[in-house]
């Protein structure tokens, strides 16, 4: 079958639309993602996501070199012995303060979903971050101690008809 004369067209460089090429970069609103330069995993890994501080805020180089030796008392070959002072276990023990380790018993949650459930029910009056761990255990950090200590001593809660274990 061939097409009759006049059943088919051919557009002229005016009439075709512009191509990805042609538009590039230029039409893009300022702020629509990319926002710049880099990759996404390079913004997630330098941010402190989740309220939670990175130990390299707390603890600085100089104060990690005084306090923490490394030794081989049985020579090269043998085992290594590590000295952590004190102060640098309290510190960081203290990224983990106003923290609880949770889980929904018998059912499968959101992060986001479990994150508005609990605001609900706490009605926490400052920060409040949910972060979701492995097997669907999440860790929530509070702000405020009281607020910590309401969660942590109000219960027993209930989320979505299962127990909240903490």
């Amino acid at each position: 079958m061939s097409a009759a004369k006049g059943d088919s067209r051919v557009l002229n460089t005016e009439d075709r639309d512009a191509t990805m090429m042609d538009v590039g970069e230029k039409v893009r609103p300022p702020g629509d993602p990319p926002d710049g330069r880099g990759s996404w995993v390079k913004k997630v890994v330098g941010s402190t996501a989740g309220g939670l501080q990175r130990p390299e805020e707390i603890l600085d180089d100089a104060f990690m070199r005084e306090r923490v030796t490394l030794s081989f008392p049985d020579g090269e070959d043998g085992e290594p012995v590590i000295t952590i002072a004190a102060e640098v276990l309290e510190a960081m023990n203290g990224l983990w303060k106003r923290c609880i380790i949770v889980k929904v018993l018998g059912r499968s949650v959101l992060v986001a979903v479990l994150s508005r459930k609990l605001r609900e029910l706490w009605k926490p009056t400052r920060a409040m971050y949910v972060l979701d761990l492995p097997r669907q255990f999440f860790m929530i950090r509070f702000e405020l101690e009281e607020e910590y200590m309401a969660a942590l001593t109000g219960g027993p809660w209930r989320v979505f008809g299962s127990c909240l274990l903490a």
